[in-house]
């Protein structure tokens, strides 16, 4: 009987390992899709800046201060 058990219990690991794998490989390929998704929002995001900054107006060059009036000579 021994063997028989043994032959069993081997089986129920094999059919537990087996369910294991799957839901890993599923695991596996939703973080893929996940992934995927996550970088077309990012690629959508950085176009928009892109987008965003390129239709700013520059900001106009400071002002310069302006030079002291020296005194006129003979008044």
């Amino acid at each position: 009987m021994s063997f028989w058990t043994d032959a069993l219990r081997a089986l129920q690991q094999v059919a537990l390992l087996q369910h294991k794998v799957d839901q890993s490989l599923t695991t596996a390929e939703e973080a893929r899709r996940h992934s995927i998704e996550t970088r077309e929002r990012v690629i959508r995001l950085e176009t928009l800046i892109d987008i965003a900054m390129k239709r700013q107006p520059s900001a106009p060059p400071p002002a310069q201060p302006a030079l002291p009036e020296s005194p006129q000579a003979g008044g």
